[in-house]
């Protein structure tokens, strides 16, 4: 008797692989930039492995995360010398459904990086328990993109309550703050609340609201380099959820796109008088002028004062009162004083100097530059005796009940919540001088307006056009004449920027291959290039170019990895232009 035919299974080494489909194309974490690519391997007969899922995988001579994108029933792997090699086995993750996988292939594309570094935070940020929940396929409603404006009359914490549980009541909602203390304020089960990374997600939402996008905490500073508001929208444009950004004034890049129409701004007209604003410009270095003194007590009288300040510390910097030099240490820091009775202090390595010479001059008197919040303290026991003078900052917050004659002495965000009668912001609130400093300086403003029931007093020129957008709270036309500014001259939010960081003594050869670029067609002609100090360089391209030069800026990485020269730190659309 003849015994029947039996198939050889086919095998790789002395694994035997599955029996349908058991070729797997796989998108592997090499941590090389040029390696970014997916690579075949094969399915071993025993192991369940479905599109979508995550694997060990051996890549020279070590074991790495792979992601499986494809299964398929023949080799393709023509050009490789030997067979494809196993799955070592499955790992514990969500899946990535195909529609998922090209959005996060969207964003590396946007920020011009691996693949790997995108799905790094999506594996951080996912919690779904059932993968039906993922956000697999479009939604079938038209989404909404709105942004909602603060009124001027309830704190930021009581009016994201109201307005988060009126958009939780229409399905699932994604909340994502910008810092960690709004978290704990806003916790409900009635929706999720998460970081700038949760926006990356993979659990579906019928709802994402962003919160104070024009925030610089909602940018990250590592690769892959995104923006919450970036991504949010290309959310929106792939999955269809709707999209509602809340805050009390936009960044630029929000109103342009308020402009354009793209985003619906919702925000109610404010009766005349509802705001009270106090403005005086100090004239005589000052720290509040006199025709503000009146009001300040007429407030002091009802709740306690808030006073936001610039900084910690006594003085802000030290310079030598002989002959001006500014006070540094050995390792380039600036000196400062945390008290009066402290000893100068470097800013960098905390070193104090008890017996502190002007290196220039050698004389030993000290003159202080600027106010920290300890001297303000001072002032205003002094312009303000009998009233009770409070500090608070990072290191140490208020806590517990203030009295109402009391003055709230606080840095930005050292804020605590309280009902104030009133805020008074002093001049100079350390915002810098680049191109965002306007727009933070109106959402200061407003914010804290609006935690004093609309009374403030600010130490700035009463023609200042911010302090007619306060008062109307209206901040768009200041924020659109902005714009049209920085639409004439090139920059953002009109172009896109790029920054390389740490060129060293390549500057010049990148600088110049950046520009060989731009008469060569491969990044737009429009493109602007600057070489800026510590080695970095600059690179500023037009909106509707920006695929062709982040794609450009990303084949750029790749070469120089092809050719063993370390990868650039690359940062796109970054918070600030440096």
């Amino acid at each position: 008797m003849v015994s029947p035919l039996k198939l050889k299974r086919e095998t790789v080494g002395k694994v035997s692989i599955a029996g349908t489909n058991p070729y797997l194309e796989v998108l592997v974490d090499t941590g090389v930039f040029h390696l970014d690519q997916p690579y075949e391997y094969v399915l071993p007969e025993k192991l369940k492995v479905e599109v979508g899922d995550w694997v060990s995988v051996p890549f020279n001579s070590r074991n790495c995360l792979g992601l499986v994108i494809e299964r398929y029933s023949k080799s393709r792997n023509i050009a490789a010398k030997s067979k494809s090699l196993p799955v070592n086995k499955k790992v514990k993750g969500t899946p990535i459904a195909a529609r998922q996988l090209e959005f996060y292939r969207a964003v590396a594309a946007r920020w011009s990086v691996p693949i790997f570094d995108v799905l790094r935070f999506v594996s951080k940020e996912s919690n779904i328990e059932n993968p039906e929940n993922s956000i697999s396929k479009k939604h079938s409603y038209q989404a909404e993109r709105t942004y909602v404006q603060f009124r001027p009359d309830l704190d930021e914490t009581n009016q994201l309550i109201l307005n988060l549980k009126e958009i939780a009541k229409t399905g699932s909602t994604l909340v994502i703050v910008p810092e960690a203390r709004l978290a704990t304020k806003l916790a409900s089960p009635e929706y999720q609340i998460g970081s700038r990374g949760s926006v990356l997600t993979a659990q579906s939402f019928k709802n994402l609201v962003v919160v104070r996008e024009e925030s610089g905490h909602h940018f990250e500073l590592k690769s892959p380099g995104f923006n919450t508001r970036d991504v949010a929208l290309l959310r929106n444009e792939y999955f269809n959820e709707n999209l509602f950004f809340l805050g009390f004034s936009p960044s630029l890049e929000m109103t342009r796109l308020i402009n354009i129409g793209f985003v619906k701004f919702q925000g109610k007209a404010v009766e005349a008088g509802a705001i009270k604003v106090h403005a005086e410009r100090s004239l005589t270095g000052e720290l509040i002028p006199s025709t503000l003194i009146k009001p300040l007590r007429q407030y002091l009288s009802r709740d306690p004062l808030l006073v936001l300040v610039p900084a910690k510390g006594y003085g802000l910097a030290i310079s030598c009162a002989n002959c001006r030099n500014i006070a540094k240490c050995s390792c380039g820091g600036k000196l400062t004083k945390k008290s009066r009775a402290e000893d100068p202090t470097c800013t960098i390595c905390h070193s104090m100097y008890p017996d502190w010479k002007c290196t220039f001059c050698q004389k030993g008197r000290i003159y202080l530059l600027g106010r920290g919040i300890e001297r303000i303290s001072e002032e205003f026991g002094r312009t303000f005796p009998n009233t009770e003078i409070h500090i608070s900052t990072k290191e140490k917050e208020i806590e517990g009940k203030i009295g109402k004659r009391s003055i709230v002495l606080a840095t930005l965000g050292s804020v605590p919540n309280l009902k104030y009668s009133a805020v008074l912001f002093l001049d100079g609130l350390a915002l810098g001088a680049d191109l965002r400093s306007e727009e933070r300086y109106l959402a200061l403003l407003m914010k804290y307006t609006a935690a004093a029931n609309g009374n403030a007093l600010l130490v700035e020129r009463p023609e200042n056009p911010v302090v007619a957008s306060l008062i109307r709270w209206k901040p768009l036309p200041y924020l659109e004449k902005i714009c049209t500014e920085l639409q004439k001259a090139e920059l953002p939010p009109f172009y896109r920027h790029a920054t390389f960081a740490d060129c060293d003594s390549e500057s010049d050869r990148i600088y110049a291959g950046l520009k060989s670029a731009i008469r060569e067609g491969r990044l737009s002609i429009k493109s602007q290039i600057y070489q800026l100090e510590n080695g970095r360089i600059s690179l500023f391209f037009p909106i509707k170019e920006g695929q062709k030069c982040t794609k450009f800026l990303y084949e750029f990485q790749k070469r120089r990895s092809i050719s063993g020269k370390r990868i650039l730190k690359l940062r796109i659309d970054s918070y600030n232009l440096s």
